[in-house]
């Protein structure tokens, strides 16, 4: 169910997309499912979308890659079924190997990276990290409320003081959805 929603409104208006995912079963089939949407969305071609694995270690390759593919936007699609501290390292060592890999399109980011991050923050708090951050030219997340059966889609504005949100969309979740998304998700801190 997120997949679908990622795929046509997260992903929507990029020409290629990378997905960089977790070696796990949710992240895999979150990762399947949303290049499935993004594809049914009207960009079912060659080469819209592939999926690399993020697998320990190996970072650095996935993120070759990604921009050897010659995406415009990669989706950092994991968290599902790690806990928040292994999701905060994983985020940052791929924003790393991004950075390190020149890569300068946009970045899409999970809700579960968003919030194991703490809004970026951690991200930020590391010089190199908040510089690369701070140079794309697009950033965006998508978060949820359960309790109002939504996703909302925004762009990431990085500044000095932090990661602030602008919303360009919204899609309504099913009650199945949001009854998932209270078990998956952490609150809000």
């Amino acid at each position: 169910m997120t997949g679908y929603l990622v795929g046509r409104h997260l992903l929507a208006g990029f020409r290629k997309v990378a997905v960089l995912t977790y070696p796990d079963r949710i992240c895999s089939a979150m990762a399947a499912a949303a290049l499935a949407s993004y594809e049914a969305s009207g960009n079912y071609r060659d080469a819209a979308g592939a999926v690399f694995l993020l697998e320990p270690g190996k970072e650095d390759a996935a993120a070759g890659s990604a921009l050897r593919y010659g995406a415009d936007a990669v989706y950092l699609s994991f968290g599902g079924e790690q806990k928040m501290s292994d999701v905060a390292s994983l985020t940052a060592r791929a924003v790393g190997a991004l950075a390190r890999a020149g890569y300068r399109g946009a970045l899409l980011v999970h809700v579960r990276a968003w919030l194991a991050t703490k809004q970026l923050s951690s991200l930020l708090s590391d010089p190199t990290l908040a510089a690369y951050l701070r140079g794309l030219g697009d950033v965006r997340v998508f978060t949820a409320d359960a309790a109002a059966r939504k996703f909302l889609f925004n762009r990431v504005r990085i500044g000095e003081s932090g990661a602030a949100l602008e919303r360009y969309a919204e899609a309504e979740i099913t009650k199945e959805h949001a009854d998932l998304l209270r078990i998956s998700l952490p609150p809000p801190e």
